[in-house]
């Protein structure tokens, strides 16, 4: 079987984590193989597999172009399926196709896009899932959205959750910790946020919460991702509020560093209104972290009763929350107890294996 995957997303946020790590399972099975379909700049990086051809492919994102780009080269190839990890699906394919639709914010959070995107995204979403042949959502309430919006039979949609990489349950030594920590200029206990800055992402509600408790604790909070000093908006509140002092924007970090500053915070936050998933809140769990999110969307869903829930408009809910695991360590541990062994039930060989069991479905 000759698998071909648009791999072009392979640096973004949430769909290149979920890219790189489908390729670091499939390179160890033997019953296929795959031909990935990318930017120049991953070429370098695809090398380094055990298995795997690679197929340069420059199309811009979002362009029409990527829609007879990508579908031309991978018509050359022999393929028995192919696979779009993102809701950009080529048109014209000569072989069966499986689309992976993580979200649909687009067209359910409106006021945050423009009309021209929220059309790109209409025609783009409908088309992909008018012309696969299987639809792979990350959770329960992307199927739910799915049906809401486009007319589409139940069946053909497949609910897969995604995983925890496991760098971040692989515990690091204290003393390795603590130097990368001080290397980032951490000094004190910290909350971490880590991601994009998005809008929807609702980080004024983590702001408003975080002012409110840096009266009564000597913490700081620490953003990894997108960097706040690149949001205005965020940037404005921070200098006008006085948090210069103790809000840190690190930046996207080295995997392995990350693993560090995960597993030494007190406490990881995701007040976003719309995720597919939520990555942050299982790599928090996964690392031995308490996790609090928003009572939104798939959050409660990956979270379950191992976190800490909240209001994600309520700043002063959250704030509580916050205050409860700086000051209360028996509510602590037991958060992280049981969000360790939720964690356990999101890896991402379970992820893979059962997207390749749709795989073979379709091709039955």
């Amino acid at each position: 079987m000759r698998i071909g995957i648009d791999i072009r997303k392979y640096h973004d946020f949430g769909i290149g984590t979920y890219i790189q790590n489908l390729m670091n399972v499939y390179q160890h099975r033997e019953d296929f193989d795959c031909i990935y379909f990318g930017n120049d700049d991953i070429q370098s990086e695809i090398s380094r597999l055990k298995k795997g051809s690679f197929i340069a492919d420059n199309s811009p994102k979002y362009s029409l172009q990527e829609l007879t780009s990508v579908s031309k080269k991978a018509n050359s190839q022999q393929l028995n399926l192919f696979h779009s990890p993102h809701y950009t699906y080529p048109i014209n394919l000569n072989v069966p196709g499986v689309v992976t639709v993580h979200d649909i914010i687009h067209l359910r959070m409106k006021k945050y896009y423009s009309l021209p995107k929220r059309a790109y995204a209409f025609c783009m979403i409908r088309h992909a899932c008018a012309a696969s042949s299987a639809i792979i959502v990350d959770s329960a309430f992307g199927k739910e959205e799915l049906l809401t919006v486009f007319r589409i039979p139940e069946k053909k949609i497949h609910v897969v959750p995604l995983g925890a990489d496991e760098v971040f349950s692989d515990k690091l030594k204290d003393n390795d910790k603590e130097a990368i920590v001080r290397k980032y200029g951490i000094t004190k206990s910290y909350i971490l946020y880590t991601g994009s800055l998005k809008p929807h992402k609702n980080v004024p509600t983590l702001l408003k919460a975080f002012r409110t408790i840096r009266h009564r604790h000597d913490v700081q909070l620490v953003f990894t991702g997108e960097r706040i000093s690149e949001v205005p908006q965020l940037q404005r509140y921070v200098v006008e509020n006085g948090l210069s002092d103790s809000v840190l924007d690190l930046g996207r970090i080295p995997k392995e560093e990350l693993k560090a500053v995960y597993q030494s915070a007190r406490a990881v936050v995701l007040p976003s209104l719309y995720e597919g998933f939520g990555f942050s809140m299982l790599e928090a769990m996964a690392s031995g972290v308490p996790a609090v999110g928003a009572r939104a969307t798939s959050i409660t869903e990956v979270v379950g009763d191992a976190g800490l829930l909240f209001d994600p408009m309520d700043d002063s809910e959250l704030a509580g929350h916050l205050d409860d695991i700086l000051t209360n360590e028996s509510l602590r541990i037991s958060l992280v107890s049981k969000g360790t062994e939720r964690a356990k039930q999101f890896t991402w060989k379970q992820c893979a294996d059962r997207t390749i069991d749709i795989y073979h479905e379709v091709l039955k």
